[in-house]
């Protein structure tokens, strides 16, 4: 079961959020109106259970198949960040007639470069040894603009650090053998918003540039002095694109 925030009325989004992360990423984003928001917080993140095998990047997908399920929902648009994009193009290719659209939040669609994949093992054996502080003092800093308060450094601080080990092991291995989208993005016949912030160095600009242009019917916004949780340093430039996307 996934600790899961179901709230308002509309249209429905279901928000995926990246690693090492929670549904807590999106808490700016409920303000949105006119919208039903599902939030949940993925397996050994947030306030849900630990996840007791290793899983695929479908297999967090059919998880959140089987929620829109237990919700009534039918149709949702789809908005992931991060490893949450990966998810979110999973549902893509697994069940389009499930998705009104599609929200890609600073990710991209490529898979890892064999150094990338080396380098998420390496985290795992990290984690095993020293738990998920590591991970997190070596992630903070590349989440946010250097120019970021204080108070938000420290709110994103304790959201990683919420991680269980074993969620971001199971996290970390999914990535690193995810399979790679770009043949998919031609196919997609939904509607897509690509967002990226200027100043996000994890998946850069030249991603959601490269993701926009290859999918037919997408829109690129970028959002400016923002990092890779666009979302939470400029929520009000955010809420509007999402808004005026799906309304």
């Amino acid at each position: 079961m996934l600790y899961t925030t179901d709230q308002g009325s509309g249209t429905e989004i279901l928000w995926i959020h990246g690693y090492p992360l929670s549904s807590r990423i999106f808490a700016k984003q409920l303000e949105i109106p006119g919208v039903r928001h599902i939030v949940p917080d993925l397996p050994g993140f947030g306030r849900s259970a630990t996840p007791d095998h290793d899983m695929t990047v479908d297999d967090y997908a059919r998880a959140l198949l089987k929620l829109l399920g237990e919700r009534k929902v039918q149709r949702a648009y789809v908005a992931g960040l991060s490893m949450g994009g990966y998810i979110a193009l999973a549902l893509a290719r697994l069940v389009p007639e499930r998705m009104r659209g599609l929200i890609l939040i600073d990710t991209k669609e490529t898979a890892d470069t064999p150094e990338a994949r080396q380098g998420r093992y390496e985290s795992v054996e990290k984690v095993k040894s020293a738990g998920v502080r590591p991970v997190v003092d070596a992630m903070l800093p590349k989440m946010l603009m250097p120019s970021a308060p204080l108070s938000l450094v420290e709110e994103v601080r304790a959201i990683m650090t919420s991680s269980t080990a074993a969620g971001v092991m199971t996290a970390l291995k999914a990535m690193a053998e995810r399979p790679d989208s770009t043949a998919l993005l031609p196919h997609l016949d939904m509607r897509t918003l690509v967002i990226v912030g200027d100043g996000d160095t994890i998946t850069p600009p030249a991603d959601a540039a490269r993701m926009a242009a290859a999918i037919p019917n997408a829109k690129l916004v970028t959002i400016e002095s923002a990092a890779h949780l666009s979302n939470m340093e400029k929520p009000d430039e955010f809420n509007k694109a999402v808004q005026l996307f799906v309304t």
